[in-house]
This record gives C-alpha cells, sequence and structure tokens, in this order.
C-alpha cells in the first residue's frame, strides 16, 4: 500500500510541475513555490492548516504553546492558501510562515531536510499521506498531533502511526478516527471541542451580548454561490431599514457582491461606515471581531449552497452575537445538529423564515459553552503534555 501511496504521489508532482508552466494556474496557486520552496532552516516545531479558520486557531495555539512549553522551538506555520499566508506574515504573530509543501516525495524530502520539523500539530482533518510518512521516517515515536479534529472517513490503507495525540471535536468524530487508526497507533485520543474557542477559554470572559450594536444583521463569510439567498435575507433587512454589513469569503469576490447589490439598487457603504437601511462591505481580511463587537446578529456562510462547507459559527456566539446558519451543514453536521437542540444557534431551512427566525436566549449560550471550555481546557493541557514528552 505504501508503493501504492507513493506512485499517486509521484504522478501528482508530475502534474503539478505541468501545471506551474501554466501562467494563470502558477500565479493564482504558486505551484513552484509549493513545490519548491524555498523553505525555511529548522528546526521547527510545525502547525499546518488549510483555510484562514484553521490558521487563525493555529496562530492562536502557537501564542498558548510558548507561555506554556518550557523551552519552546521556534514555531512554523503553513496554509494551502495563498492569501491565507499572506495575512499570517501580517499578523504580527511571533512565527515563521511558509505556503505548505506539495506532497510528492521529492518536495516532502525537500522541505523535511531543510524545517527539520521536531513534531507536527495538524488542524481539522489535513492528513496528508505524505506529511504523516515523513514525520514518521525522522521520528522513533509518534510525533504527530491532530487538534480539533473532523473525520469522516478514510484513504484505504492509510498509515496512522504517525499521530501519537488526537482531539477530535465530537464524540462522533473520535469513534470513526478510532476504527481507523486503532490497530497503527497507541495515540491519546480524547474529546477535545473546537479550539476556535480557546482563546476565549483562555480569557475567562464570560459571553455576554454586545452593548448598544449599531449593526442588525452581519452576513459573515459569504461566497457568491449563496447570492441568490443572500439577497433574499438582505433585501428583507433592507425594508425593515436595518444596518447590515457583509463579510465576503474571499476578497476575489468583494467586487462580484458589490455589483450585485448595486443591481438590486442597495445602497452600499465600506466598512467602517455603517447606515441604516444599507449594506457595509468589509474588504479586509480579520476584521469580523470588530463587526462582531457592534453585531445584534450573525448569519454564518458556506450553509445556503450544497457543496460548500458552513464556516465558523463559534467566533460570534462566544461574542454573544445571535446566531443562525443556513440549510447546509457541510463539515459540521453533528455540532451544527447539537446546537440547533439545545437552542444555542437557529437554523433556517428556507430564506423564507429569515425575518421570523429564532434569537437563541444569551444565557443558553452561556450554559453550552462552559460544557465545551471545559473539554477544550482539558485537552489542550493534554497537548502540552505530549509536546513536552516529544522534547525531552
Amino acid at each position: 500500500m505504501f508503493k501504492v501511496f507513493d506512485v499517486a504521489r509521484e504522478a501528482l508532482g508530475s502534474v503539478a510541475k505541468v501545471a506551474a508552466k501554466v501562467p494563470v494556474i502558477e500565479n493564482k496557486f504558486h505551484v513552484n513555490e509549493r513545490l519548491h520552496g524555498p523553505w525555511p532552516k529548522g528546526p521547527f516545531l510545525w502547525l499546518h492548516g488549510a483555510s484562514l479558520g484553521e490558521c487563525k486557531m493555529l496562530l492562536n495555539l502557537a501564542k498558548f504553546i510558548r507561555e506554556d512549553l518550557p523551552d519552546c522551538p521556534r514555531i512554523l506555520v503553513t496554509t494551502q492558501k495563498v492569501e491565507v499566508l499572506a495575512y499570517i506574515k501580517e499578523s504580527g504573530a511571533d512565527v515563521t510562515a511558509c505556503i505548505a509543501p506539495a506532497d510528492t516525495p521529492a518536495t516532502m524530502k525537500s522541505f523535511m531536510s531543510s524545517v527539520m520539523p521536531i513534531g507536527l500539530v495538524l488542524a481539522e482533518n489535513e492528513l496528508w499521506p505524505g506529511y504523516l510518512s515523513s514525520m514518521l521516517k525522522i521520528s522513533t515515536r509518534p510525533s504527530v498531533a491532530i487538534v480539533s479534529g473532523r473525520f469522516h472517513r478514510t484513504v484505504p490503507g492509510m498509515d496512522y502511526s504517525a499521530i501519537g495525540f488526537a482531539s477530535m471535536q465530537t464524540g462522533s468524530d473520535l469513534s470513526r478516527f478510532f476504527s481507523v487508526s486503532a490497530r497503527s497507533n497507541s495515540s491519546r485520543m480524547m474529546i477535545g471541542g473546537d479550539w476556535k474557542l480557546l482563546p476565549w477559554v483562555r480569557s475567562g470572559v464570560t459571553v455576554a451580548a454586545p452593548e448598544n450594536p449599531t449593526v442588525d444583521t452581519v452576513f459573515v463569510s459569504m461566497h457568491i454561490q449563496e447570492w441568490a439567498s443572500l439577497c433574499r435575507m438582505i433585501v428583507s433587512s433592507i425594508k425593515r431599514q436595518e444596518s447590515v454589513v457583509l463579510v465576503p469569503r474571499r476578497l476575489s469576490e468583494v467586487a462580484d457582491f458589490r455589483k450585485a447589490l448595486l443591481d438590486q439598487e442597495v445602497i452600499v457603504v465600506d466598512w467602517p461606515l455603517v447606515q441604516k437601511g444599507a449594506v457595509s462591505i468589509v474588504s479586509q481580511f480579520g476584521k469580523t471581531k470588530d463587526v462582531f463587537a457592534v453585531s445584534r446578529t450573525a448569519v454564518i456562510g458556506g450553509s445556503f449552497a450544497r457543496g460548500l462547507g458552513v464556516h465558523d459559527f463559534w467566533e460570534p456566539l462566544q461574542r454573544g452575537v445571535a446566531t443562525c446558519v443556513g440549510p447546509y451543514a457541510v463539515g459540521q453536521k453533528e455540532a451544527v445538529s447539537t446546537l440547533v437542540r439545545e437552542g444555542v444557534i437557529a437554523q433556517l431551512q428556507s430564506t423564507a423564515d429569515y425575518s421570523r427566525r429564532n434569537i437563541p436566549d444569551v444565557r443558553l449560550v452561556q450554559t453550552f459553552l462552559a460544557h465545551e471550555s471545559a473539554k477544550i481546557s482539558d485537552s489542550y493541557q493534554q497537548l502540552i503534555e505530549f509536546l513536552k514528552k516529544l522534547l525531552k
């Protein structure tokens, strides 16, 4: 099976080299950089995530590891997305950052030789075969951790013996992961909740609704594929002379959203300006914290079109913003189902329900998040113990 994986990874490398010669592909995806680096000189503790939400979580985790891990090594954060790499570099975080290496034998050999990772912490579900096998080759014991883990299915024959610590978001994630990995490793496994809440857990701040909110509804992490549903909800809000903020998922779609809104004769302004009966568009990464601080309700993107994945609903919840998702919850179905059942978030089965949606009681949110806090705090301490043993 290892030979099958190696052949597939070699083939991926060959395809990537061809793709890198196509200017439009290279300019968008930086294929040469993924294949050849340059890679920073280690050793490092390596943290890896795919998207903005995962990497925000890892940046916070890096900060806390530095505080709690004696003699903490330098930390490298890698990401699959070029625009997220720019965000990490501009964040001011005390980490080194680069694009994630392509999972090909030649690339991983070059990457590992330069970076010399002491350990690897993977966010959510970034279980790349070459990452695991490469870590297995350079360590005498399992040196990979998966945190805030989500797991739905496996590639047949995948070897998980490099994983020594697994903190999964839900019991179902844990059961599925255990069923395929138990034979290949003896890792410490637990239900650890969603680590996007880790900064809030560390702060000890009680959930409370924003005082004197100036934004009636923020539509956050919306895709242009969701425009049909989004348009109906925005028009409903504008008819009631509400103040609306729109945070596109991709900066490249800001212009498309602006044009679509203007075509509907909706007044459009730019954040941080907020106006009743108008939509304020956010055109920079990293502004959601500021938006949630003045928002009454939030509607989460990725949940109004099939094939997308619902985005981070924890951030508005921990800030006391009444939160709503759409009919689709790809990637977080179990968590969304639990939150809806407990009355913590509202779910729209159609946009016709938008104007009469339930507004969750902040006291229910406080109680639920208190339980989540305990799970996250315990699993984080377990990760620190794992890393301490790894560094001995």
